[in-house]
């Protein structure tokens, strides 16, 4: 990630205008960087959308230059989210010839202002991110609306590319630590479990799994340093992870999730006594799905290895459980999760994981 400060073009605020560059390749990275050197902006590069969406987290971006071919998400459900999220940001893509039909729709639809082909034109790249600045600009000063179908139509792509966006974004959360994969699907999985013993109905046992592949998006800005951290965290480290409900809830926010799906990814670190976070909810201030998440989420997080320690023994777990129902956990819920395990439902849900997936979890 660099700056370029030989720049004086700047927002009402009088502070910088800021271009994110996003693409997997270092090189394309770097190029782009040399290339736009020379105009009144900083320069901000990431080489993944996860890494892009942390720097949004953090920083008022003005435009964001995004790659359309990308491990894990195209260029496309990335800028559709960014839309969705920071609507005042302007999206660039740059594509391949191949690729040039795919970005003419998106511009097309409006889910994208602009796009570049590669190799680019020093020139045209140039003009097109200062048009875009210009259009950012526009979108500061007057919020302009769409009305009647056009609006309707764009709303509809954006959020059905922001819903893949999302998905894809927590899969990258898993897939940044071995020890992580598929955290979420068993997750979904198990709380699914817990739903149907409380004879709840499919409405619900949908939102429990999409919560659930969910809950850990808030990750994607988190450092690696902190995420993947092999020894105890400092409390400035443990700060950082305890903003990721809040990070993961502003990611959703726009995307129409029903409130259920939401307050899982914002409450299921939330303690039945209070001591939780984010808000230091308890009881039934907390969502019964978040509940749920929660205690399914540390079962996962305590019988699967980690990279600061190896999985904790059943025989733990479950007098952990014990020590923490009613304090950390949900009563109710606790005993219905460990009837399930006594049970044998959630290994037969772990091995059906495992049967699909090819993986040994």
């Amino acid at each position: 990630m660099e700056s370029n400060d030989k720049n004086t073009n700047s927002d009402s605020g009088g502070s910088t205008l800021t271009v994110l560059v996003v693409d997997d390749d270092q090189g394309i990275l770097h190029a782009v960087e040399r290339t736009l050197r020379s105009l009144p902006v900083n320069v901000l590069m990431a080489d993944s959308p996860a890494k892009a969406i942390g720097i949004l987290n953090e920083t008022q971006i003005a435009v964001v230059l995004s790659d359309y071919m990308m491990p894990g998400m195209n260029g496309l459900e990335f800028l559709s989210l960014v839309r969705n999220r920071w609507p005042d940001t302007v999206g660039v893509m740059m594509t391949a010839c191949d690729d040039i039909r795919v970005a003419a729709d998106a511009v097309n639809k409006r889910l994208v202002f602009a796009f570049i082909t590669k190799p680019w034109e020093t020139k045209a790249l140039r003009q097109s991110l200062m048009d875009a600045v210009e259009k950012y600009r526009n979108n500061l000063s007057q919020r302009e609306g769409l009305e009647g179908s056009a609006a309707k139509s764009l709303s509809t792509e954006i959020q059905k590319r922001a819903f893949a966006a999302a998905f894809s974004l927590a899969r990258a959360v898993d897939a940044r630590d071995s020890y992580t994969r598929m955290h979420s699907e068993k997750v979904a999985a198990y709380s699914q479990v817990i739903g149907r013993a409380l004879g709840l109905g499919e409405g619900e046992l949908e939102e429990l799994r999409i919560g659930g592949l969910l809950h850990d998006l808030g990750k994607i800005g988190i450092s690696d340093g902190v995420l993947l951290k092999p020894g105890r965290l400092s409390k400035e480290e443990y700060d950082a992870v305890k903003k990721h409900p809040t990070i993961g809830a502003s990611i959703v926010e726009p995307i129409e999730f029903s409130d259920n799906i939401k307050n899982i990814i914002i409450q299921h670190h939330e303690n039945h006594d209070g001591t939780g976070y984010p808000g230091g909810l308890g009881g039934d201030e907390i969502s019964q799905l978040a509940r749920i998440v929660h205690v399914v989420d540390a079962y996962e997080a305590m019988s699967a290895n980690r990279v600061y320690r190896d999985a904790r023994e059943s025989g733990w777990i479950v007098n952990e459980f014990i020590r923490c129902r009613g304090t950390q956990f949900d009563p109710y819920i606790t005993d219905v999760f460990l009837g399930e395990l006594n049970n044998g439902n959630i290994e037969a849900v772990l091995a059906d994981l495992q049967k699909a997936s090819g993986f040994n979890l």
